[in-house]
């Protein structure tokens, strides 16, 4: 199974409230060639919406030292920043992504973790810009 189908895997059963199964399915993620940043992300936002914070900011800092190395999708900080409840900087790195033309943006609409935004006004925008 590639990184992408665990990433999944993991994020639908943290949505279906299987914290520990989709805790080890994404860690598990991490493991596999081709893991990179929105594994990170994922795992990191699954932390810091079951209340494990630190690890989650940690998982971050490792996220911001990987873009001082290379390059990062501003999807996997806005997923981050979503699970951190930072809203303000969740956006700001979504509409980055949207002024890079990131792929997964295109999912804004249907992905759960984005559900946070949904209120706010510049998702909207967002929202609207992208003609979705």
């Amino acid at each position: 199974m590639a990184v992408e189908s665990y990433r999944m895997l993991g994020s639908t059963m943290a949505l279906q409230g299987d914290v520990a199964g989709a805790e080890r399915v994404l860690r598990e993620a991490l493991t596999l060639e081709g893991a990179g940043a929105y594994s990170k992300a994922t795992l990191g936002w699954l932390l810091a919406t079951s209340g494990r914070r630190t690890e989650a900011e940690q998982l971050l800092r490792e996220l911001e030292m990987a873009r001082g190395e290379g390059y990062v999708s501003p999807v996997a900080f806005a997923i981050l920043y979503i699970g951190l409840g930072n809203r303000p900087e969740a956006l700001n790195w979504a509409e980055r992504a949207y002024d890079e033309r990131r792929g997964w943006l295109a999912y804004v609409n249907v992905n759960p973790i984005f559900d946070p935004l949904r209120t706010e006004p510049r998702f909207t925008a967002l929202v609207k810009k992208m003609r979705l």
